[in-house]
């Protein structure tokens, strides 16, 4: 360096300067990012999320990520009713920290057999289905994502939230 005329450094100084400040660029530019969910939204179904300059995602429901579950861009997840808190997980660094709620939802199908019903909880939440009519029986408790058979007698079916 002591060769070096002093233009020659000035242009060296230049040049270190500029790429030291396309790095600091890249670093904040190539931040985490995901998409789908602002912070706030309101879902009732499985959820899929897509990152940007991500791995993985991580959810919780507390904001600290004390016992996060970690799931790719794409894979569809399925979660009770509540409150979580998500971000995108990068090599070096995370985005900032989003969250959405999960609300109950309630379904049920009934899908129509020769002998027999099937009665389906399409939901996010377990239900119980009570049979209405001259021969009112025990209610029936399905959980989430199950079916019951049913005997066909022209019964007439009502569900609600399990508890």
């Amino acid at each position: 360096m002591a060769n070096l005329t002093k233009t020659e450094k000035r242009v060296l100084a230049f040049e270190c300067l500029f790429v030291a400040g396309a790095f600091v660029y890249l670093f904040f530019a190539m931040a985490p990012n995901g998409s789908g969910f602002a912070t706030g939204n309101v879902v009732d179904g499985p959820i899929v999320f897509e990152i940007e300059n991500g791995d993985s995602i991580s959810i919780s429901t507390d904001a600290d990520f004390s016992n996060p579950i970690n799931i790719l861009e794409g894979e569809e997840v399925i979660l009770p009713p509540g409150y979580y808190y998500w971000k995108v997980n990068g090599l070096l660094r995370e985005s900032k920290v989003y969250s959405f709620k999960v609300e109950s939802k309630v379904g049920l199908n009934i899908k129509e057999g020769k002998e027999t019903d099937i009665l389906e909880n399409s939901g996010n939440v377990p239900i119980e289905v009570s049979k209405k009519g001259i021969t009112s029986g025990i209610p029936i408790e399905i959980e989430i994502g199950k079916s019951q058979e049913v005997d066909k007698d022209n019964s007439i079916y009502e569900g609600g939230q399990n508890g």
